[in-house]
């Protein structure tokens, strides 16, 4: 790491990390930290590179909802209410309109 520094820094989900260290392992070997994180990527990750794009873009549309909470709906793709509800920040205000939106959504997704 030396020699190294943080150029950028944002939140990506899982199959970003996945298409990221499989490009990366292309190149040279993984460091073992980035193998572990390749394993975990690669076992948890529940949609395609393609799917998860598209699925940001939708929820992007959504009002009120950041990036990083984006990017987790997208990780763990919630279907029922309860579980979306834990994953939204507690001074995030969604309406039920919204949240149903937002389930329908990753239920699409999830298929």
């Amino acid at each position: 790491m030396i020699g190294e520094k943080i150029i950028e820094q944002k939140p990506i989900n899982l199959a970003q990390v996945k298409q990221l260290l499989s490009d990366r392992k292309k190149e040279k070997d993984l460091t073992y930290e980035q193998d572990i994180t390749f394993k975990y990527a690669k076992k948890f990750s529940k949609l395609s590179l393609a799917q998860a794009k598209k699925l940001e873009t939708d929820l992007t549309k959504e009002e009120g909802l950041s990036k990083e909470t984006i990017v987790k709906i997208v990780d763990v793709l919630p279907t029922k209410k309860e579980k979306l509800q834990l994953l939204i920040p507690k001074d995030t205000v969604l309406n039920d309109a919204s949240l149903q939106k937002v389930l329908d959504l990753c239920k699409k997704y999830s298929k």
